[in-house]
């Protein structure tokens, strides 16, 4: 059983002249003192005064007015309070009711309190019921009281044990666990407890048999029960609880009896025993001790995934809770598989509240596909909430079994393969309004395109884009696809409206990005990207209010309500697609972000979640959208494209780039533009696509994943910063091999100099033997580039050591060569009298 190691603060409240200061004296030093003084400093007791061992602060405090802020404080700080009173003044008992409780009340609403009775020496028998009575009524309507105690520190009576059931109910606390008001479990706790009974339900037949049983005694408290303790265990809760134990053994209700019957008796240890074995935390969550096992902060090039451990698992869940065998997890069947977590998490709510969409649900009802595709996507972007519900589904392994660490976005061929293990792509789709994101959304998740007659744009046009401003998450949309290497992966495409791209933009501009100016960017003055229609103007905050706050909203007919008739673009995507039969709402609701791990971060403002701007540098694939028959849709394609490539962490983001409305066409000229800028950017030519066009939405789907894992090289555009940047590289490695080879030269140069001095004296001492000098060759050494003849002559001296005077002495040695022609001269053995002439 985990103990928390940190000091508890107990403070003891109460009217003046209660015994406060006595209680906490005869505590300390088991001893009573007559005379104590008003006010005691902070009294640490020893670790021994309790079996737990654990450190005990008691604070004394005053009931002075002017010390109320004082007391507030210590009120604030502590884990629990002991409030005293006088049996024989009933006013201190009322001044409990009501004065103390309220203030603790309003401080420290959660703190547990203990009724101290103190004084109790000086109550006769006669009086005891009365003041019994009066107590139990006081504490009757005080829910957070934990338990009276009468104690006398005169004569050392109880006083260890008021403060012991102080600590026990901070290390114990009842709140979590029971209701007093109702006297039920509270259900936060039932769920705690079913996750431990479906635990060592090995057999999965909805009861423990007696081994089960036995197993879960031996391991939450280290010894098994008897033959006889098992029949009276049978027998009390048969007596109890009719459904409580079967032939086959004890059922959940028979369990979650057991555990009432201990908290009604006091023996919280025991039922905290268990639940923390299991690690859960006071607060009846996993703590964070067992979660942080996992180690979910990873750099932007990593990434964790479901494992194919965590796979098999929640296919036995499927299968377990999918009773009739359908195939099929309806909406009370989900809520039944999540009964032991402590909520639904956001991305199992409706579609309509966190607009996310998964191909092969029908409403509320899953297919074991879209059931597996919700859980990728969850771990992909919040790991450690998916780890935590993971767990609480009645995972019994290590937790680290349950997700693996892979490689995100390496596009150097080397990594191909730790990049072809990746079984979840998220991708962005970025285009202008008007251009079919939604639509492409729609298709991957089986849902019909609706507002396409609104469009009026040919078949392809789908609604406009949005969903990421006013408090609303973004679009998302799930599947399984088949991809070529004949692997089925989750995809998953987020939408990012128009306005909040220009938000990203914006940013990059206003940061100090360099501009994109190449021959395949169109010119443009502003910093802002023009919008293609007029009646959508650009945003215009600035940059420090979109990374603060949401972009303005614009409101998108294309939401996330699913259509009662699946299209067949989803059987290209997956197997098992489906829709719901109800309707969008005008406005969603707002909700918390289903995107974590950073990729639509969101605050509180206002009515709902604001959403910011998304980290492209965690997505796998940009997806740019452009409509077929705009050349302005074109150009925002274009610009947006190049200036997100060139942020921070986004230089190798695969990029995929669809030209919709396929079936209107595409100019002649239009047609010639885009293809010139994709060879000039490297990429492949544009996707065709069409709503109507079955196949070809397919085949984007496939190729998207095949972009992100299978050849990312192949889709990173060569953009103008990209070609700058290898320009710099090719300069600096020309500039770095040019000045090796002037180091190396140079180095050669000092080492033949210094080398050069022996070869000269040698060709030195071979021109005195010539000239008959003995004493020129005896001073050969003295340096290169003596006058090679070593003549003497009465009047010159020649400019070279070891050259003797006219006189018959012999001039002093030079050090070495004294100009560059006679180190030169002395390297190649030139004959140094007509070196020296020339």
């Amino acid at each position: 059983m985990s103990m928390n190691p940190r000091t508890v603060r107990i403070a003891v409240l109460g009217d003046p002249d209660t015994g406060k200061t006595s209680l906490i004296s005869t505590a300390a030093n088991d001893t009573f003192d007559a005379r104590p003084v008003p006010t005691l400093p902070p009294t640490k007791l020893p670790l021994d005064f309790t079996p737990e061992r654990v450190p005990i602060l008691l604070t004394d405090t005053s009931a002075k007015p002017e010390d109320a802020r004082a007391l507030d404080a210590v009120i604030r700080e502590s884990d629990a309070v002991v409030v005293c009173f006088d049996p024989r003044k009933p006013i201190t008992l009322e001044s409990v009711r009501t004065t103390w409780y309220p203030r603790v009340q309003a401080v420290n609403p959660d703190i547990p309190i203990i009724l101290a009775c103190c004084k109790a020496d000086r109550l006769s028998e006669r009086d005891s019921p009365s003041v019994r009575e009066r107590v139990e009524r006081v504490a009757r309507d005080l829910p957070n009281v934990e338990c009276c105690l009468n104690c006398s520190s005169k004569f050392n009576r109880m006083v260890h044990d008021v403060f012991y059931h102080a600590l026990k109910a901070v290390l114990y606390p009842l709140q979590p666990l029971y209701d007093r008001t109702d006297r039920v479990i509270r259900q936060a706790a039932i769920r705690a407890l079913k996750r431990v009974f479906i635990i060592f339900d090995q057999d999965k037949d909805g009861t423990l048999s007696d081994s089960e049983v036995n197993a879960f005694q031996s391991l939450c408290f280290g010894i098994s029960l008897s033959a006889e303790e098992l029949r009276g265990i049978k027998q009390v809760v048969r007596q109890q609880v009719p459904n409580g134990y079967t032939d086959t053994g004890l059922t959940l209700e028979g369990f979650l009896f057991l555990q009432g019957l201990f908290i009604e008796r006091g023996r919280l240890e025991t039922v905290w025993q268990i639940l923390r074995r299991f690690g859960y935390n006071d607060q009846l969550r996993l703590s964070d001790e067992l979660l942080d096992r996992v180690n979910v902060h990873l750099p932007p090039d990593q990434v964790l995934e479901l494992s194919d451990t965590a796979v098999a698992f929640l296919q036995q869940q499927f299968t377990l809770y999918d009773a009739r065998d359908e195939g099929m997890l309806s909406w009370e069947q989900l809520q039944g598989l999540f009964s032991t977590a402590p909520s639904l998490p956001n991305e199992w709510q409706n579609e309509r509240v966190n607009r996310l969409m998964v191909c092969g649900t029908y409403g509320a009802v899953h297919n074991l596909d879209a059931f597996i595709a919700r859980w990728r996507y969850c771990a992909l972007t919040d790991p450690r909430v998916t780890l935590a519900h993971l767990l609480y589904l009645g995972y019994e392994g290590a937790p680290g079994d349950l997700l693996v660490r892979r490689q995100r976005r390496r596009p150097d061929k080397r990594h191909r393969e730790e990049m072809a293990e990746r079984t979840t792509a998220l991708c962005y789709v970025f285009g202008s309004a008007g251009c079919g994101k939604s639509t492409l959304l729609r298709a991957l998740a089986g849902r019909r395109a609706e507002g396409e007659a609104a469009a009026g744009a040919g078949a392809g046009g789908g609604g406009t884009g949005g969903g990421g401003g006013g408090g609303a998450p973004p679009l998302t949309a799930l599947a399984t696809v088949r991809c070529d290497d004949g692997r089925d992966r989750t995809l998953a495409l987020v939408e990012v409206p128009e306005d909040l791209t220009n938000e990203l933009l914006t940013a990059a501009t206003l940061s100090g990005r360099p501009a994109t100016s190449s021959s395949s960017s169109p010119p443009s003055s502003a910093h802002l990207l023009p919008h293609p229609s007029a009646s959508h103007p650009p945003s215009s905050s600035s940059a420090p209010a979109a990374a603060a706050a949401a972009p303005s909203a614009s409101s998108s007919n294309a939401a996330a309500g699913p259509s009662a008739e699946p299209t067949a673009a989803a059987a290209a995507a997956g197997p098992g697609p489906g829709a719901s039969a109800s309707a969008p709402p005008a406005s969603p609701s707002p909700s918390p972000s289903p995107a974590g791990g950073g990729f639509f971060s969101s605050a509180a403002a206002g009515s709902g979640a604001v959403y910011s701007l998304p980290d492209l540098s965690r997505c796998d694939c940009a997806v740019f959208l452009f409509d077929s028959t705009s050349a302005d849709s074109w150009a925002w394609a274009q610009r947006s494209m190049l200036t997100l490539c060139g942020l921070p962490g986004c230089e190798s983001l695969p990029v995929v780039l669809v030209g919709t409305k396929d079936d209107v066409g595409m100019c002649g000229e239009l047609r010639e533009r885009v293809l010139a800028a994709t060879a000039d950017l490297a990429l492949p030519d544009p996707l065709p696509a069409a709503a109507a066009d079955v196949a070809a939405m397919g085949g984007v789907f496939r190729h998207v994943l095949g972009a992100s894992f299978l050849t990312p090289e192949a889709h990173i555009p060569d953009t103008p910063a990209r070609k700058d940047r290898r320009r710099l590289q090719r300069r600096l490695v020309i500039g770095g091999v040019a000045l090796a080879a002037a180091a190396l030269g140079g180095y050669c140069l000092y080492a033949m100099y210094w080398g050069g001095g022996g070869g000269g004296g040698e060709a030195m001492a071979a021109a005195a033997a010539e000239g008959g000098d003995a004493r020129a060759a005896a001073r050969g050494g003295g340096g290169g580039g003596a006058a090679g003849s070593g003549v003497t002559s009465g009047g010159g001296g020649a400019a070279a050591a070891g050259v003797g005077g006219g006189d018959g002495t012999t001039a002093p040695a030079a050090e070495g060569p004294s100009s560059l022609g006679d180190r030169l001269g002395s390297l190649f053995s030139l004959p140094g009298a007509s070196f020296l002439a020339r």
